[in-house]
């Protein structure tokens, strides 16, 4: 029932088009699995017919050889055309699969990310595509095509051969089965751990890249080398188990085909003695044999292949089914009307994945449009969590309004229209630096105007530095810049948006002095424009020029002012500020 929602599910990916190309397929499979079976036949004859004592010559074999080319020829030219048409299907599906998995990972609740390790999805999504194509490959162009060629050789060889012939080259398919299915019993599960194995050696690794900095200067690499041997090995001799099983049903498996190959000989020329068939049935009779034979042959290897990869495409499709987040299962209602002003009205806030934890506690709090607001606290206050609600990556035990519309109701487009996030790691992709500061900019940008966005944000002497300007290639990650020019890089983007929300989560914490002044007051200008700011910071003394700062403490507003009435009262802002409390620095 599972394996066939499966393919329900693979069905669904293919266009009208690539099912039209599998009714063809299967068509073009019929006449290769019929034409297939006409060399024996011919064979058979040309030894009665052609080669006989009182045979008139070489020429008259002639025609009988022509056409075994011809029908050899035909049915490899249907075979390539098949598999074209497969191929055609199968990367149609990867296509589609690799899409919708990608959909659904973007869409896919925060909390999902905190519970599974960056490169364990990796390659699960990787193996999972790959074997979805594999599933369809196997079914059209190994396991349809074995079946059919041999039923195409049981009905030649009950139609070509004496009975008892025929019966007795068949009974070498229920002892091939048996085998077969005690091979698949024995190996159940064994696939899965393998997989399972695997995703957690990707996992390992991709967390290893992302430190070797720390790996490097620690001199850890041997004992991270031993580690990931150890699993090696582990993983090494639970693959090799599982080499030896395949390899002894191998073995039964061909001494089954061999015994009744051999039986099936003997028989034929014990009848040919006896005059009850010819020199050629005995030859039509091997052939037939070995046509049913060798797809018998292959049967584990495509089911055991087939199993791994329903294995896989359910893999794929517990991807696609993740539930989406719940800030993209909105249906906006009316449109904000009465500015940008942000209420805070928060009972309680607990992550997911540890709901008795709370992070946040009965926050009451309103942003006027166009403040410039400072977010202070100890490590662990709840700062961040609290810019997540405003941004609505987390979902809030009470509401959030912007221009008096609850968050509740406004969809991902839309606030990505009205508030921009730079948060403290920069995301940066793969391409130019035009690429990156221009992303997520849906009107085209002039370089003009990208050139005044790297200028403000005290980047743009760096690119015109390179002879590549604006096309500068930027590495993964961007690798190639420092800390810093990352940062900038992203703080670029914010001077092309010019948001009516901005908010910083410690977004300038690798930057020098300079190149944060300059920043700062770019930040204020669109302030005093009418941008709502809302910042934490990574030190404190550059919310000097905020409006208000509010500094929390275990989830809760502990104080509000400005900076020097902060600094002057004796609290936590000032505790901070001497050094006194553990958090950001003064």
């Amino acid at each position: 029932m599972k394996k066939r929602k499966l393919i329900k599910e693979i069905a669904g990916l293919l266009d009208r088009r690539r099912k039209l190309c599998f009714i063809a397929s299967t068509l073009l499979l019929a006449a290769a699995a019929v034409i297939s079976q006409l060399t024996p036949l011919a064979l058979g004859y040309l030894t009665d017919s052609v080669l006989r004592v009182d045979s008139k010559g070489f020429s008259t074999a002639i025609p009988v050889l022509i056409f075994i080319l011809v029908i050899n020829l035909a049915n490899e030219v249907l075979k390539v055309i098949r598999r074209l048409l497969v191929e055609d299907a199968a990367t149609s599906v990867e296509k589609k699969a690799r899409l919708k998995a990608t959909q659904a990972l973007l869409q896919a609740p925060m909390s999902y990310f905190r519970t599974h390790m960056t490169g364990s999805i990796h390659g699960k999504l990787n193996r999972s595509i790959e074997g979805t194509s594999r599933l369809v490959k196997l079914c059209f162009m190994d396991f349809a095509p074995s079946i059919a060629t041999g039923i195409a050789a049981i009905a030649v060889l009950f139609t070509a051969l004496p009975f008892s012939v025929a019966f007795l080259s068949i009974l070498v398919i229920p002892t091939g089965i048996l085998i077969v299915f005690k091979q698949i019993s024995s190996q159940r599960g064994i696939r899965v751990s393998l997989l399972e194995s695997k995703a957690s050696m990707d996992g390992s690794m991709v967390e290893l890249l992302g430190g070797i900095e720390t790996i490097r200067t620690m001199d850890t690499a041997d004992i991270e080398l031993s580690r990931i041997g150890s699993f090696s090995e582990e993983l090494r001799k639970k693959e090799m188990k599982h080499h030896f099983s395949m390899a002894a049903y191998d073995i039964m498996k061909f001494a089954n085909e061999v015994f009744f190959s051999v039986l099936v000989i003997a028989f034929s020329i014990y009848l040919a003695f006896k005059g009850q068939i010819s020199v050629g049935t005995v030859l039509t009779a091997y052939l037939c044999f070995t046509q049913l034979a060798g797809p018998l042959r292959e049967l584990h290897r495509i089911l055991d292949e087939l199993s791994e990869s329903f294995v896989l495409a359910d893999e794929l499709f517990s991807l696609t089914s993740i539930e989406p987040d719940f800030s993209y299962l909105v249906k906006p209602d009316e449109q904000i009307k009465n500015g940008h002003a942000i209420k805070l009205d928060i009972d309680d806030f607990c992550y997911d994945e540890n709901p008795f934890k709370k992070i946040l506690k009965n926050i009451s709090f309103i942003i006027p449009e166009g403040m410039y607001l400072g977010i202070a606290g100890p490590s662990g206050s709840g700062k961040s969590s609290l810019i997540k609600l405003i941004t609505k990556l987390e979902r809030c035990n009470g509401d959030v309004l912007i221009g008096g519309r609850s968050l509740k109701g406004c969809t991902r487009s839309e606030l990505s229209n009205i508030i921009t996030l730079v948060p403290q790691h920069p995301f940066i992709i793969t391409g130019t630096i035009r690429d990156n500061v221009a992303y997520g900019i849906e009107k085209g940008c002039s370089d003009e105007e990208i050139w005044s966005a790297l200028d403000k944000a005290n980047l743009a002497e760096f690119a015109s530095s390179k002879p590549e300007g604006l096309d500068f290639p930027i590495a993964e990650a961007g690798e190639n810049l420092s800390g810093g020019q990352r940062q900038r890089l992203a703080i670029s983007r914010i001077f092309l948006r010019s948001p009516q929300i901005l908010v910083l989560d410690e977004a300038t914490s690798a930057l020098d002095n300079v190149s944060e002044a300059r920043i700062l007051e770019e930040i204020e200008k669109l302030s005093r424009k009418g941008t709502t700011v809302i910042a934490i910071a990574h030190r404190l003394s550059t919310l000097k020029n905020t409006d208000l700062i509010m500094v929390l403490e275990d989830g809760l507003i502990a104080e509000t002012g400005t900076f020097d009435e902060l600094s002057a009262h004796n609290g936590i802002f000032r505790s901070m500020l001497e050094g006194k409390i553990a958090g950001d620095l003064g």
